[in-house]
Parts: C-alpha cells; structure tokens; sequence
C-alpha cells in the first residue's frame, strides 16, 4: 500500500455573520480562497462542528479543515475534526493573524508560544502540545487608543483591501511551495515584502 504523508490546514475565524471580513478572519478567509482555487468545496460536518475538504499534492493527502466554533474554542473543532477522521500521524499548519507581526508580513514556525492568541491556546489546550506549524499573517499593532481585542475583530480600512488581496494570493502560493518543501515555505514566507504606500 502507498504511504501517503497527511496534512491538515486549519483557518482560524469567527464564524458568526458579524466578523465576515475582519481582520481575525484572514486564516480562514485564506482557505476559503484556497479551496476555490483548487475547484474544492467546503462540507459542513452531519454536527455542525467543522467544515472540511481534502486533495492529493504530490504523494501527500491535504486536509483544509475550518472550525465552526468561535475562535476561543477552536481547538474544539480541530478536535472533532481528528476524532471523525481517525488521523493520527499528520503535519499540521494554523494559518492565523499575528499583530506582533507588521501588517503584511508572514511567518511560518513550529512549536512557539500563543503569544496572546486566543485561538492558538484553545489548539494548544486541545492537542496538549504546541508542536505544529504556524503560518502567521501579520497585521500590525493597533494603535495606542484601541484595544488589541477591538482591532482584530475590526474590519481591514479601505486603503489596506488591496493589499489584503496580495495577502490572500501570496499566502496561497507559500502554501503550495510549504507543502512541496517545507524549508522552502519557511524561506518564501519570510522574505515576503510589502510596498510602502506613499
């Protein structure tokens, strides 16, 4: 039988109608985006836990997963996304925002703490480990007058849409080079520049 290698990508958001399009949402908003480029579609759980969908990259089998539980239980709905699918042995990726990150700028790293992100803890506390991928999305940080807890669940201002859209592409494309070569991904997503509006 073929050893297939698995992987599992996880969006993170809110799910409620509310926060479409706010900045917390860009980890799912990016998978969304990935699925349709691949000519994937999203199957919502029989429970109402997750919505999920899988294909074959290069000898690997690929899970994009999105929890449908708010982001502080997140890891509820990674959690019965395993349970359901019986993987044991898998590499997996959170693609989440990052506002200790400049907005605009990308890491990938494995096994790093929370970092204050309620998403990542609720995943943290469900695994029992921090020992996975994480591809962060920086946002920046808010300024001084606005609570951190209120800028992400904001909306992206209109002159930072364009360059959300660049966001979502080239996170797309990392996705791909991480999957075809993980030190590869690393790289890319480092490198990753944003241009200075003036």
């Amino acid at each position: 039988m073929e050893n297939k290698s698995n992987f599992v990508l996880v969006g993170l958001w809110n799910p409620q109608p509310k926060y479409i399009n706010t900045r917390h949402n860009i980890g799912a908003d990016i998978l969304f985006s990935y699925c349709q480029k691949k000519n994937l579609e999203f199957e919502l759980d029989s429970l109402g836990n997750f919505q999920s969908t899988k294909f074959e990259f290069e000898n690997k089998s690929v899970n994009l997963l999105i929890p449908m539980t708010s982001m502080n239980k997140s890891g509820q709905g990674l959690k019965a996304f395993l349970m359901s699918t019986g993987i044991k042995d898998y590499e997996l990726v959170v693609v989440h925002d990052d506002i200790d990150l400049a907005f605009g700028r990308f890491r990938i790293k494995k096994g790093s703490s929370d970092g204050g992100h309620n998403g990542i803890k609720s995943i943290d506390l469900s695994l029992g480990h921090n020992n996975y991928w994480r591809f962060k999305i920086g946002l920046g940080r808010p300024p001084s007058s606005l609570d951190p807890a209120e800028f992400v669940l904001s909306k992206f201002n209109n002159d930072e849409d364009e360059e959300v859209e660049f966001i979502i592409e080239d996170s797309m494309e990392i996705i791909d080079t991480f999957l075809k070569n993980s030190e590869n991904g690393i790289k890319k997503a480092s490198e990753r520049r944003i241009i200075d509006v003036i």
